[in-house]
């Protein structure tokens, strides 16, 4: 079941992202979740973007993310951004999903602006460290 709601999870950033990007250029990064109610959840961190780092919104939405925990409980959480790939430094969706029970995903994935679409290559996925559901037993 964790698996399903971190895909869940996944889908809804993919998408929101590349809907972003559709639009016309970059974006703030912001999360999405779901609590254990089952409810799907949207989050962005409301800070100016001409005076802030996309590191000030990552930190703001892990924070955002914690205290929602802590209130509401969640299932999974996680963020996008817009960044850089590490492999060939190719622009790309950025992702960071984490379940409750303490499994951490990265998923970058690289893309090209074409004239009329976004092209974009195969997702690298890596497990990581949690940051958002860091007090698991």
């Amino acid at each position: 079941m964790l698996q399903r709601h971190l895909q869940d999870t996944y889908e809804y950033l993919f998408d929101a992202a590349h809907r972003a990007l559709r639009e016309g250029g970059s974006f703030a990064p912001f999360g999405a979740g779901i609590r254990k109610t089952g409810e799907e959840i949207h989050a962005n961190v409301d800070l100016p973007v001409e005076r802030s780092a996309p590191n000030d919104h990552i930190t703001g939405l892990i924070a955002w993310f914690r205290a929602d925990e802590t209130a509401n409980g969640l299932i999974a959480a996680g963020l996008v951004f817009d960044g850089r790939a590490r492999n060939d430094d190719a622009a790309a969706l950025c992702f960071h999903i984490e379940a409750a029970n303490g499994r951490a995903v990265e998923v970058i994935v690289p893309y090209k602006r074409l004239v009329t679409e976004i092209a974009f290559d195969d997702p690298q996925i890596s497990e990581v460290h949690p940051e958002i559901f860091t007090d698991v037993n």
